[in-house]
Parts: C-alpha cells; sequence; structure tokens
C-alpha cells in the first residue's frame, strides 16, 4: 500500500509540474529524494540509500561520456559545414507532389547520422517547414512527417544516445541492437513511405520552394569534403567499429575540416565544442546554430538522477508489486505485450524518453529472458512512444522548435506503425512455435532470443538450482 502512495505521489508531482511548465530536473530530483526516503522508511541506512543510487549512477557511465561526444561532435559538424551543406543540398530535392516525403526520407537520414531528433529537428526539420510555408502546403502533414523521421535515428542510428542507454541498461551490444532495430523498422518504415508518398498528392501546396544555397554560400565553403565527417561515421558503423572510437574519428576530421576547409581560427575550436556553434550570419543562425558539451548537460543530469531510481528500486524491493503485474500480464499474454502497455504508462507519466525508457526496463526486466529481446521490445515501445504524447519533452520540445500544429502528432505514422506491427509479430509467434526459425523471422530480425518458451521458467530455474 505504502509503495503504490510512493508512486502515486512521484506521478501526481511530475504531472503538476508539467501542467505548470516546470524544470525536469528538479521533479527528478524530487522522485529521488522520494524514493530515497522510502529506503529509509523500509530500514535502509543512508549510506545504504546512498550505495543503491550510486549502483544505478554506475550503470550509465559509458552513456554519460557518449553525450559528451555527442556534444561536440553536433558542434563540429556545425562548424565544418557539414549540416548546412547537406541541408541546402536537401532543398533542391523538394518540390510541391513530394513535399511530405522528402521531409520525411530528409529527417529521417539526419537524423540516423546526427542521432538524435532534436538535432535532425533542428536542421533539416526547419529547412522543410520553412518550404511547407512557402509553398502553402499542409503543415500538419509535413510535421507529422519530419516527427516520425526524426525518431528514426533516434531509435536506431549507432551514435544515438537513446540506443546507448538501451544498451547500456539491457547490457547489451549496441551493434547487434541496431542491426536488428534496422530489419524490424523495414516494413513500418516502407508502410511510411507509402503513406507519405500519397498524402503528398494533397498535402503539397502550389508555391515554389525557396532557395537557401545563397544565404548558406555566404558563410560557409559547401563543397563535397564537408560531407567527409558523415562518410567517416558511416564507413566506420559498417566495420563495427566501437561507438566511442567512431565518434572521436568523426569529431577529428570535423576540426580539420573546420579549420583548412572553413578556416574557422584553431582557437576558437575549444569554445565551439563546449558552448556550441555559433553563426554570425542571422539569416541562417536559426538553422545551423547548437551542438557543444553545454547543450548535454541538461540530458545528462536528467539520466544520471533518472539512474539513481533503478538501484533504489532494485535495493528496496520498490517495484516488486508491479514487476509482478507486468510478469503476469506477460505469462498471458506476450512478453511485448506487457512491454508495450509499461511503457505507455511510463511514457504518459514520466513526460521524458530516458525516464520512460530506465522505468520501464526495471519493471520489464524479466518479461524477457535475453537482454537482447529486452532491448529490441523497449526500443519499439518506450523509445518511440514519447514522440505520440504531446506533454513529453521529446515531443513538446521538437513541435515547438520547428514550428509545427500540434495536430501533427496525428500523421507521427512510424510510431504508430512499429509497436503495432510489433504487437502482431509478437501474437502471431506466440501462436506458432517456431516461428523464430523462419526466414521470414531473421529477414525482420528476430531469432532465438525472442522466444521467451526456449528458455526456463523461473519455477524451472529454481528447480535445476535446487
Amino acid at each position: 500500500m505504502v509503495e503504490a502512495g510512493v508512486l502515486l505521489t512521484f506521478a501526481a508531482v511530475l504531472v503538476a509540474g508539467i501542467v505548470l511548465s516546470a524544470p525536469l530536473l528538479p521533479l527528478l530530483v524530487f522522485g529521488m529524494l522520494l524514493f530515497a526516503g522510502y529506503g529509509i522508511w523500509r530500514g535502509f541506512g543512508v549510506r545504504d540509500v546512498a550505495r543503491m543510487a550510486g549502483v544505478g549512477l554506475k550503470s550509465v557511465g559509458t552513456v554519460l561520456t557518449l553525450f559528451v561526444l555527442i556534444g561536440a561532435l553536433t558542434a563540429s559538424w556545425r562548424a565544418a559545414g557539414t549540416i548546412p551543406a547537406i541541408t541546402c543540398w536537401s532543398a533542391n530535392l523538394v518540390s510541391p507532389r513530394n513535399l511530405v516525403i522528402v521531409s520525411f526520407l530528409l529527417t529521417a537520414g539526419m537524423s540516423m547520422l546526427v542521432g538524435s531528433s532534436y538535432a535532425a529537428a533542428a536542421t533539416v526539420g526547419v529547412i522543410c517547414m520553412t518550404i511547407a510555408t512557402a509553398m502553402r502546403a499542409n503543415a500538419a502533414m509535413v510535421g507529422g512527417a519530419i516527427l516520425a523521421g526524426a525518431f528514426v535515428g533516434d531509435r536506431c542510428s549507432p551514435i544515438s544516445s537513446s540506443a546507448a542507454l538501451v544498451a547500456s541498461i539491457t547490457k547489451t551490444q549496441l551493434f547487434d541492437n541496431v542491426r536488428r532495430m534496422v530489419r524490424t523498422g523495414a516494413v513500418p518504415f516502407a508502410l511510411c513511405c507509402l503513406a507519405y508518398l500519397l498524402a503528398g498528392g494533397v498535402a503539397g501546396g502550389s508555391g515554389m520552394a525557396p532557395s537557401f544555397a545563397g544565404s548558406f554560400a555566404y558563410s560557409f565553403d559547401l563543397s563535397w569534403v564537408v560531407a567527409i565527417p558523415t562518410v567517416v561515421i558511416l564507413v566506420l558503423s559498417l566495420l563495427k567499429v566501437s561507438v566511442k572510437k567512431t565518434m572521436v574519428a568523426s569529431l577529428v576530421t570535423a576540426l580539420l575540416v573546420c579549420v583548412f576547409v572553413q578556416h574557422v581560427p584553431v582557437a576558437e575550436l575549444p569554445a565551439i565544442l563546449v558552448m556550441g556553434y555559433h553563426c554570425k550570419n542571422l539569416a541562417i543562425a536559426r538553422m545551423v546554430n547548437g551542438g557543444g558539451i553545454v547543450s548535454m548537460l541538461d540530458i545528462a543530469l536528467i539520466v544520471a538522477t533518472a539512474s539513481t531510481y533503478s538501484g533504489i528500486f532494485e535495493g528496496t524491493g520498490l517495484l516488486l508489486g508491479l514487476r509482478d503485474y507486468v510478469n503476469k500480464l506477460a505469462r498471458h499474454s506476450t512478453p511485448f505485450v506487457s512491454v508495450l502497455f509499461t511503457s505507455i504508462a511510463t511514457c504518459t507519466i514520466a513526460c521524458d524518453q530516458v525516464v520512460a525508457l530506465m522505468l520501464t526496463a526495471q519493471l520489464c526486466q524479466d518479461t524477457e529472458h535475453d537482454g537482447s529481446a529486452l532491448a529490441l521490445d523497449l526500443e519499439n515501445s518506450a523509445a518511440i512512444i514519447p514522440s505520440l504524447i504531446p506533454w513529453s519533452t521529446s515531443c513538446v520540445g521538437i513541435i515547438a522548435f520547428v514550428g509545427m500544429p500540434m495536430t501533427s502528432i496525428l500523421w507521427n505514422c512510424l510510431t504508430y506503425l512499429i509497436p503495432l506491427l510489433t504487437l502482431v509479430i509478437s501474437m502471431y509467434q506466440h501462436a506458432h512455435q517456431g516461428f523464430t526459425d523462419t526466414g521470414y523471422a531473421h529477414l525482420l530480425g528476430l531469432d532465438r532470443r525472442d522466444d521467451v518458451r526456449r528458455f526456463p521458467s523461473d519455477g524451472q530455474r529454481r528447480g535445476l538450482a535446487a
């Protein structure tokens, strides 16, 4: 009963904070203190609770390091002209009939390159919405395509912070997860393309697309050389080089382009990497400014604070009652059904992708008997569902920055299709034992790890242990 009261109090504070537009970090700090207080009430000492929190914090140490690299990398790409060049080249591809599908594909491509829905929306997303406005196109449809495209890379880019977080909390290999996510997302991606292609016939508008070449060329050298940092990312990712080494290599390449192509003074590079890039050309500043280690500070603090929850939950048993209910739901349906409903609840309450991922992982850690299967479930639910929650930071931030209407959520087809298709497949797999051994399952990225029936139940494991 006390456990339910603690969780309801946390949920109420979160909801109240969102309604009052309070910053997320103080709300999470309150949650940490609330859960720590529960641990002390249970009889644990202050040092014991602090040690529990430290265990959770230690589990995301690698992710926090990646945040620093991501911040520096995105700033260097902006200063090197890499992102400006890509957005400039992209504008030449747009016509009234293909505006919606091109907006989706360009934002998806950028999000795969930078691994961030925010970065993709802040670059190509802003460009596409600017073009849509100039062409008098349907802003909701174009906005939905941008929102969907932004979460393609946020979900499965090799340099995505959320993908790195999922790999960390499930103790799995990032590149193996990415390979499986790409395959499971292929059919929804194709269906999205078809939907947006058809939507272009009624949403594309009738005006002409504006040209950004002159504005960008005034501040940047837009030759092919500036694309080298992205090529480095793609090549090293395909060669399965570690994420850190890949990002460092691209960062070094981008810095060389900054100095020798864009003629950025070496003395200015440290400030750019730490504080982000700031273009002197005000006409394009909104589209190219950003990045930097400081830009990742907020999310790093959010992750660090939220990570303490997992250690406290584990040490005090706060979630044991809910976890039993989640496991019961999984046994009577499928593991993904349980993960999906849990994700919807955590995404609605937590209002943040990172917190939702960590809470869902905590509650559902026993639904699948393999970390890779759980990682795939999380990426097909909690990683993308926040883009459908109007009050989620992952949704409202992008909507506000890009300037799209709130109804764009209705056209975010990818976030509907991935969980729905995964749900259908999980139900079919549940009814057809051995499905994961078929070629079709392998084509979808599934294998024996995804069939929970191949693993001994909790009771069987206890029997074997005895």
